[in-house]
């Protein structure tokens, strides 16, 4: 059984994934006992080797969710709108969106996450796939509503939606006749003095990490007001206004804003397995863990609490790695951290030794590619990602799990590979 997790080994596990390069920066803040502390690593720029604070700001991708359905949940509170209502009640007259044997699609549908709809839009081609969701607008959102047909009943089947949750925050903005921007700030952030919150592209800091996909910095993913998937994933924020989030959540005040988070976190229903349910966005673990990641190109987030014991905790990174075990560990010792494995440093006339093509079978190969410290792997159809020596001869990826063990012949040269991946074995022989 793990130990407890202590504020003592936060701070070594924190510090830990940098050291060993999961990510360049990581910041976190906890709550507990009505007492916060904040932990800030590594960088957030490796290239000026800017340091991460409680300051830094990271893209939260879909913990962006969260802020929609609370502010649906507000303007049910207000009368305003109902959980019920059909979702083409408040579309423009433009936009029919289908039914599925009958049954149409509501507001709960949609905050659910069991719309029927898909997880983006078939329609959906980014100019830029380094900057995907700026331009993605109404007009683009219209042709593929009004000719898309959904995948289950509404209601019926959860199925992870960013065009479901866009949509939503799409309807909200309609509904106030106000941008994205202005309506999360007048409903949630200058209540909560969220001052150093915003939307992704629309302020210009040098506070603002650089997201890195393994060490590759990537662009952000900026939103502008036509984008039609803000409410889905375009928040950009940092600990210290995030923990000012988390205490809202843990709060218990009579206020209209508190009543609206309080039934956000009612498990509504099933997530995908008994142990998760899920309320208005957020996702119930085993009925007591409340929480919400996000990933964008370049970072990754996550927020979680536990409203009995009034503890909770945020983790962001400038990585795609991310660290949920550890959320998800800090509010129950017994789930498990995932391995941290270190890097060993080997020289760059060794890395050579590994370089060239392996044949799995004639159509799927591997190559294996040395640049400078580094090596790299990319196999037929895939990305090129990292690879990194825990031993002479055995490499490990971060971007899945996933092993590499080179073998060697008599003549003590690299003859081939072995792909170790979900429970399987896969054998390439070097052929060039």
């Amino acid at each position: 059984m793990p130990l407890s997790i202590s504020a003592q080994s936060l701070d070594e596990l924190c510090r830990q994934r940098v050291d060993f390069k999961e990510t360049p920066g990581i910041a976190v803040v906890i709550i507990e006992d009505g007492k916060s502390k904040f932990f800030s690593y590594g960088q957030s720029n490796i290239a000026t080797n800017d340091p991460v604070t409680s300051k830094t700001l990271f893209e939260i991708g879909s913990i962006t969710k969260t802020f929609t359905c609370s502010i649906l949940s507000y303007l049910v509170q207000k009368n305003e709108l109902a959980l019920n209502d059909r979702v083409q009640k408040h579309l423009p007259s433009s936009i029919l969106l289908p039914e599925k044997n009958g049954k149409s699609v509501t507001l709960f549908d949609l905050a659910t996450q069991h719309s029927g709809l898909p997880r983006m839009p078939g329609n959906f081609s980014p100019a830029d796939q380094s900057n995907p969701f700026i331009d993605y607008t109404e007009k683009e959102l219209t042709a593929y509503l009004n000719n898309c047909e959904l995948k289950n009943e509404p209601g019926t089947t959860y199925e992870y939606s960013n065009l479901g949750m866009g949509l939503l925050g799409f309807i909200l903005t309609q509904e106030k006749n106000k941008p994205y921007s202005e309506l999360i700030k007048e409903v949630i952030l200058s209540p909560l003095e969220m001052n150093q919150t915003f939307i992704s592209g629309q302020k210009s800091t040098k506070l603002l990490a650089i997201g890195y996909r393994e060490t590759t910095p990537v662009k952000p993913w900026t939103w502008a007001n036509q984008s039609v998937l803000t409410g889905a994933g375009g928040i950009v924020s940092n600990t210290e206004d995030l923990l000012k989030f988390l205490i809202a959540q843990l709060n218990s005040d009579n206020s209209t804003l508190t009543a609206a988070f309080k039934e956000a976190h009612k498990e509504r229903i099933e997530a995908g397995s008994p142990t998760m349910q899920i309320g208005l966005a957020w996702h119930i673990r085993e009925h007591k863990y409340i929480w919400h990641n996000g990933g964008t190109g370049g970072f990754h987030s996550f927020i979680g609490f536990d409203p009995a014991k009034k503890r909770g905790i945020v983790i962001l990174t400038n990585s795609t790695t991310g660290a949920d075990d550890l959320g998800f560990h800090f509010l129950d010792e017994s789930i498990p951290l995932k391995e941290i494995i270190k890097p060993l440093s080997l020289d760059p006339t060794a890395l050579k030794e590994y370089e060239g093509v392996y044949e799995i079978n004639p159509t799927f190969k591997i190559i294996i590619i040395a640049k400078g410290k580094d090596l790299f792997v990319q196999a037929t159809a895939q990305p090129q990602f990292s690879i990194y020596a825990e031993a002479p001869d055995k490499f490990f990826l971060k971007v899945v799990e996933a092993k590499i063990q080179f073998k060697r012949g008599a003549n003590n040269r690299i003859e081939k590979l072995v792909l170790y991946q979900n429970g399987a074995g896969l054998e390439g022989k070097k052929i060039n």
